[in-house]
């Protein structure tokens, strides 16, 4: 037995730090024994920010009765994406179970990996490297949004405070704040409030780097999952000695078929949701976008790096769902390219094209059957997007 600092593999949160301490820090990582204490924290968390929920929607009211369709715009934009942070986190908890047996299956995968022959061992570290690639990236592209809401205004207060001789001071996201509009520029409140925003910055990026990060890991383990089962495949025909053989690793690759289509649906179960209402919040984010820089006449910095990211976060999700379709489309194609033409046993025969008949059926990941997820959805909003632009500038 291999001790676990000489394991080439090892379970998901060794493997994907960062995903799994933006999970833990997000208060949504799956473990089973904690739920009603990652419940009390998120409610916790609630009222912590209490405050800052009820100015931010009290303006976004005030800006909609005034017609202020900008400042409402504006808000709308990151009121999405704070309603996505609470789905997600009621989602994750309520649904630990589900959660957990996604990280369980990747978890035992990766420790069963380690006694696997080295071709084997090749195809996860093929995968490997993407799905460490993807986590890096859901790590840099919630951190650059969120930080750019107190470094942008820092930023701008520091150059001020070097040049003009009565500088201004900016918000965190600048806003009315109900009762206080006489205060809330003035020392030591700005300052006090300025750092309550910071903090709220954390739990946003944490959620993001956490929860979509694990997404995008899952659906390229599931293409893992269904390269290691076509390839044992393949080598039940190329190594058996016999028949009997032959027929015995045939089963045990079905067996592995069976828990690969398991976890394509579980995974599809569980996502569906979120998947609908990434959907809708990425259009939201983008279509208003657009319309601040419109308004706006210039690209701003800003705005700019807030299109980019929800244009970011609905092209991960479509380009990793492709993948699936893609390699879950070429499943029957390399079983069908075997060498079964080597056997002359109809019963394997069979069994064979039992294994091709159930790979011919797509594996398509859907917002709960709204919306598929593939490159064609992610050209569609775009273009619906640009649509959109060049209809409110012409």
């Amino acid at each position: 037995m291999k001790k676990n600092a000489d394991l080439k593999f090892r379970n998901f949160h060794e493997t994907f730090k960062y995903c799994a301490f933006g999970m833990a820090v997000a208060n949504i990582y799956p473990n089973r024994n904690n739920i009603r204490i990652r419940g009390s924290i998120f409610l916790s968390i609630v009222i912590f920010c209490i405050f800052q929920i009820f100015w931010f929607l009290t303006y976004t009211v005030s800006c909609l009765m005034k017609l202020d369709i900008f400042n409402f715009a504006r808000n709308v934009t990151l009121l999405v994406i704070v309603l996505l942070f609470f789905f997600k986190s009621i989602y994750a908890i309520k649904y630990t179970e589900y959660y957990a047996s996604i990280i369980d299956t990747i978890n035992n995968d990766y420790i069963k990996a380690n006694n696997m022959d080295y071709e084997y061992q090749e195809i996860y570290t093929t995968y490997l490297k993407k799905s460490k690639t993807v986590e890096i990236i859901w790590l840099v592209i919630p951190i650059i949004l969120s930080s750019q809401f107190p470094i942008y205004p820092a930023i701008v207060m520091i150059i001020e405070n070097l040049t003009l001789a009565y500088p201004k001071k900016y918000m965190v996201h600048e806003m009315d704040m109900m009762f206080i509009e006489d205060i809330q520029y003035t020392s030591p409140f700005f300052e006090i409030y300025f750092a309550y925003n910071i903090t709220q910055c954390i739990f946003l990026s944490a959620i993001f780097i956490g929860f979509d990060g694990s997404f995008c890991i899952a659906t390229n383990h599931l293409c893992l999952k269904l390269k290691l089962m076509t390839h044992k495949v393949h080598r039940a025909f190329v190594d058996s000695k016999n028949e009997r053989e032959l027929k015995m690793k045939l089963r045990e690759a079905t067996l592995d078929h069976e828990e690969t289509l398991q976890f394509f649906a579980s995974l599809s179960d569980f996502f569906g949701m979120w998947l609908l209402i990434l959907f809708l919040v990425a259009s939201i984010g983008v279509t208003f976008n657009l319309f601040q820089i419109y308004i706006l006449h210039e690209i701003h910095p800003k705005y700019a790096i807030f299109l980019l990211v929800s244009i970011l976060h609905i092209l991960l999700p479509c380009v990793y769902a492709s993948n699936v379709t893609k390699v879950s489309n070429e499943t029957a194609r390399e079983l069908y390219c075997v060498p079964w033409e080597s056997c002359s046993n109809h019963s394997i025969t069979k069994h064979l094209i039992f294994m091709i008949a159930r790979s011919q059926q797509p594996m398509i990941f859907t917002g709960k059957g709204l919306v598929k997820y593939n490159m064609q959805l992610f050209i569609s909003m775009m273009q619906s997007a640009y649509s959109f632009y060049t209809l409110i500038t012409s």
